[in-house]
């Protein structure tokens, strides 16, 4: 055959290439739906530890009161908790003034 002729595909052939094609489509559809159902997955979770982070932090002041009267420094309790060291001060602040 000759670049100039065109290709000849027989019915087989050309039911074969539609099968693979229409394979690919369908395992894409697949992995398309588990990302969309690991998607959900992670918005739930967080939307769960958001949740949860909202009623901690309504205690977080008096939590860090009580950490600082039990003797921990500020810079320890900003470590022990994940916070910035300035959160920590403002907090006991706001907190201490509160009261």
């Amino acid at each position: 055959m000759t670049a100039q002729e065109p290709a000849i595909v027989t019915a087989e052939q050309l039911a074969k290439e539609v099968t693979a094609l229409v394979r690919r489509y369908e395992r894409g559809q697949e992995q398309q739906r588990q990302l969309a159902d690991s998607l959900e997955l992670r918005m739930s979770r967080a939307v769960k530890a958001r949740k949860e982070w909202k009623e901690v932090e309504k205690d977080l002041p008096s939590l860090l009161v009580e950490v600082r009267d039990a003797g921990w420094e500020p810079k320890q309790i900003a470590t022990l908790f994940d916070l910035t060291e300035s959160y920590v001060y403002r907090k006991l602040r706001e907190h201490g003034s509160a009261q």
